[in-house]
């Protein structure tokens, strides 16, 4: 199990808000091609993803408040078709790598987060950046695409 924080063939952005004038409420979109993200790993020398690696894919700073989180899979895995993700927090507060997202399956197109999470049970980082991640379950994705999401409050 390897965690990833480059960013080869994706932008993951900085761990700051997006400059939205006086909005505290942000909206956080990367996008995850994994053919892309394969040959620049590729290119790169860089080791290949496998089951149980975890990619670092949005960056929130401390103090914030996630509101909602989650992923569509907008282009469905036609090759490695039990791929499956778990999204949330591998390390830092709070611990929990399912928090948006467990078991997915990358072969089936559609929208994902976890029910239990939203206005009624945000989830607050602790006081020092950190990050949801992408958990590769079961399969090394080849070529799906992920647009994950987070809508987060900066309460300073």
């Amino acid at each position: 199990m390897a965690a990833y924080t480059d960013t080869l063939g994706f932008n993951k952005g900085t761990a700051d808000y997006p400059a939205y004038g006086g909005n505290r409420i942000s909206y956080i979109e990367v996008v995850l091609d994994f053919t892309t993200i394969v040959a620049a790993r590729s290119a790169a020398s860089a080791t290949a993803l496998a089951a149980a690696d975890t990619l670092q894919v949005i960056q929130l700073p401390a103090n914030s408040i996630v509101l909602h989180a989650g992923f569509q899979v907008t282009e469905a895995e036609a090759t490695n078709t039990t791929a499956t993700f778990d999204f949330g927090f591998t390390g830092g507060t709070p611990a929990a790598a399912n928090a948006f997202g467990n078991d997915i399956a990358s072969n089936a197109l559609g929208w994902s987060w976890a029910a239990g999470n939203g206005l009624a049970n945000p989830v607050v980082i602790g006081t020092s950046d950190d990050t949801i991640d992408l958990l590769i379950n079961t399969a090394a994705p080849t070529n799906c695409v992920l647009r994950c999401f987070a809508v987060v409050l900066n309460p300073n």
